[in-house]
């Protein structure tokens, strides 16, 4: 095919190591460089990670389940809701809604239903801005709260 020595020399095989061996010492310089660069990407990317995990921990908040019981048996006084009375406060409370974060997850419907089901009487009551009402008191918003029932009339929106 072809002769690795042409010229028939008897000292040619010292080329033949010098070629392998600056082949060799090429490739390893090239795949250092290219492994580096494949190892630096991935740090970088590992970096990026870590910070973004830190920042989920940061953000993670532990509820235990004893803050979680005395937040549902804790009892609101439900009558400073613009539209609620001591007798509807009532109606709510044996309906299982005690407090501002129970209030504000009930719908208006579930609300106007326990109304109708205690008789005509309180039928005319409006519970459509409760729920919105008791979420602002439950997250502390009592200057918005007021100023909003400043704008209201018997719970409702004029």
């Amino acid at each position: 095919m072809f002769d690795l020595n042409p010229h028939n020399l008897l000292d040619a095989w010292w080329q033949h190591l010098l070629m392998i061996l600056v082949s060799a010492v090429l490739g390893y310089i090239i795949g250092y460089r290219q492994g580096m660069s494949a190892i630096n990407k991935i740090e970088d990317h590992l970096a990026r990670l870590g910070v973004e995990l830190e920042k989920c921990r940061k953000s993670l908040v532990v509820v235990q389940p004893d803050l979680i019981v005395a937040a549902l048996t804790r009892t609101d006084d439900l009558k400073l809701i613009e539209g609620i009375g001591p007798k509807i406060e009532r109606l709510l409370n044996a309906a299982g809604i005690k407090n501002f974060a129970q209030l504000s997850a009930a719908s208006a419907v579930s609300l106007r239903e326990i109304l109708d089901k205690a008789g005509p009487a309180f039928q005319i009551h409006d519970p459509s801005t409760w729920p919105a009402q008791s979420k602002l008191a439950h997250e502390g918003k009592w200057a918005e709260l007021e100023k909003w029932q400043e704008e209201l009339d018997g719970g409702v929106e004029p």
